[in-house]
């Protein structure tokens, strides 16, 4: 007969015994493709985000500290600016031997001026790059979509007795309230926020520009290197690189990943040595059997292969319906771990596949080798 068609037949006739054989490896394997499966999805996703939200990468005019003082006399300091940034300079940074790298690059124009008797800080930021540039914002009424409109910060909304649809005047011209910003924690909270051309036009300066604020897709790159090649491009601005809060997610993605692989090799262990048990509980019980099959003159060789298909044959099944079992839960539960779009990850199902036949072929080398050297004397003597 042979010897696989006799190892899948042994199997149906010891089914509680098979399926205990499987448990520990089903539930090994399982652990480790979810556990794998949900910290690979986490950092894909703490990635988009450091990719998508926020700029990376800040542009300043480069400045000098001077303290003032007439002899003895502190008048304290003032800082002087060596240059000024312009519009110009955002050609500049789309120019340097990086640029496929650059999401996007928004410039920013500050200036203090009046708005409905108040002397407040207005926020200049092209209309179309808000959402893109500060999208944690959220506003009660509707974005800006136009010239024209405005966005007041809590605090502002609050000193000017504004909402949205409110009107703010400055310079003689009324801009009309879209909406007004959630706090934020931030100094925006007491900012008019309006579109580029319109702070400009306020400020009487009309190609200004305060700062930019760069977002490098950097996944496989260093962000220094991009630094470097801006601020060779802009030698008169100081560049530096800023670090998001959601950095300190990854690094908690990466104490997960290794609490995950603890709690699975712990279970595989356990998984491994329930097969162990089992097949040496098996070949103990089936001395008599063995030992009848090496009368009829079934070799060594034979008897090994006999037991590794069997445990070849639960491995198999276990280690699969393990890791789609994996990949459920991962799914499942991905959504509550901040990944938006859960998808499948194929690598760490066929590595726990390969993990699972492993694991039960190595536990029934001890076993199997044991069986092979039993002779039909030993046999005869059990009956």
């Amino acid at each position: 007969m042979n010897i696989r068609k006799l190892a899948w037949k042994n199997l149906f006739r010891r089914k509680s015994r098979a399926v205990f054989t499987g448990l520990g490896i089903f539930l090994g394997i399982g652990t480790f493709v979810a556990l794998a499966s949900l910290t690979a999805q986490m950092e894909q996703a703490v990635q988009d985000k450091l990719d998508r939200f926020g700029a990376n990468i800040l542009i300043t005019p480069r400045t000098e500290q001077l303290s003032l003082g007439f002899g003895d006399i502190s008048l304290g300091g003032t800082q002087v600016a060596h240059s000024r940034l312009t519009a110009a300079d955002e050609k500049a940074i789309h120019g340097i031997e990086m640029k496929e790298r650059l999401r996007s690059v928004v410039p920013f124009f500050l200036t203090a001026a009046d708005a409905s008797g108040k002397n407040l800080v207005w926020m200049g930021v092209p209309a179309t790059e808000i959402a893109a540039a500060r999208p944690w914002w959220k506003i009660s009424g509707s974005p800006i979509r136009e010239k024209g409109e405005v966005l007041l910060g809590s605090e502002a909304a609050v000193a000017l007795e504004k909402g949205p649809g409110g009107t703010v005047v400055s310079g003689g011209r009324a801009f009309r309230v879209a909406g007004v910003l959630h706090p934020t924690g931030e100094k925006e909270d007491g900012m008019v926020i309006a579109a580029l051309g319109d702070v400009r036009s306020v400020a009487g300066n009309p190609g200004g520009v305060t700062f930019f604020e760069v977002a490098a897709l950097c996944k496989d790159c260093p962000v220094e290197d991009i630094v470097a090649q801006i601020g060779g491009a802009l030698p008169g601005a100081r560049v530096s690189a800023i670090r998001q809060v959601v950095e300190s997610r990854k690094a908690a993605v990466d104490q997960f990943r290794r609490l995950g692989i603890g709690v699975s090799a712990i279970v595989l262990a356990i998984g491994g040595l329930m097969v162990f048990v089992t097949v040496m509980g098996s070949v103990q019980e089936r001395t008599r059997e063995i030992g009848v099959l090496r009368a009829v003159g079934f070799r060594r060789k034979a008897i090994l292969s006999l037991l590794f298909w069997e445990t070849g044959w639960i491995s198999l099944l276990s280690s699969a319906s393990g890791a789609l079992a994996g990949l459920a839960a991962a799914l499942l539960v991905a959504p509550h771990f901040g990944v938006e779009q859960a998808s499948v990850a194929t690598s760490p199902a066929l590595l726990g596949v390969a993990i699972g036949m492993g694991l039960g072929l190595l536990g029934t080398i001890p076993p199997a080798r044991r069986a092979a050297a039993l002779s039909p004397t030993e046999a005869i003597r059990s009956l």
